[in-house]
């Protein structure tokens, strides 16, 4: 089944009663999610499932969903098998010093990866099915009894299996809640 799209603007812009024009791809207002655990995450995964599967799904932001749960489980999967680019050397200095800061609140959007840096962490043709499959692995992965993701973040450097489980958990908020599903 396809996926309810959000209408654009000439210009590319989504419109429509959930996408309203604002600083972040034209969209202001999201789907609510907080994920208080990896389980809560793998729930609200199955709710999105259904919803594709039923064509209630609706994308508010600029990615589709196949790449959104492609580009959290690379994140995921790197956490454990390390990164393969390095950003610029003010973010590794900066990062450290601000970490527990950010993994303790909810992420922000809008911030803009480097050119180089975004092709490496988004791939726009993954479909939902393979971005759902590669999710759930990764999901499963961290929550394995002993899971020990250990490389170290290309900003916020050395990280604990718990700091690394935040990361995930608020990443995921920050990009799900451009997946809204229709009643």
């Amino acid at each position: 089944m396809t996926m309810n799209s959000t209408r654009t603007t000439e210009q590319g812009r989504p419109q429509g009663k959930h996408a309203v024009r604002g600083p972040v791809g034209g969209v202001t207002r999201r789907r609510p999610v907080v994920y208080p655990n990896l389980r809560a995450l793998a729930d609200d995964l199955a709710v999105l499932q259904k919803a594709h599967e039923t064509g209630r799904l609706r994308r508010l932001g600029n990615h589709d969903p196949g790449p959104i749960f492609d580009h959290l489980a690379r994140a995921m999967a790197r956490s454990f098998d390390g990164f393969p680019v390095s950003p610029a050397w003010w973010l590794r200095v900066l990062g450290p010093l601000i970490k527990k800061r950010v993994l303790a609140r909810p992420f922000k959007p809008g911030f803009m990866l480097p050119a180089r840096i975004e092709r490496s962490v988004w791939d726009d043709s993954v479909s939902f099915e393979d971005g759902m499959r590669s999710l759930l692995d990764q999901v499963g992965r961290a929550s394995a009894p002993g899971a020990n993701p250990s490389q170290p973040h290309p900003i916020f450097g050395r990280m604990t299996p718990h700091e690394w489980q935040a990361y995930h958990l608020r990443h995921a908020e920050l990009h799900l809640n451009f997946l809204e599903v229709d009643e």
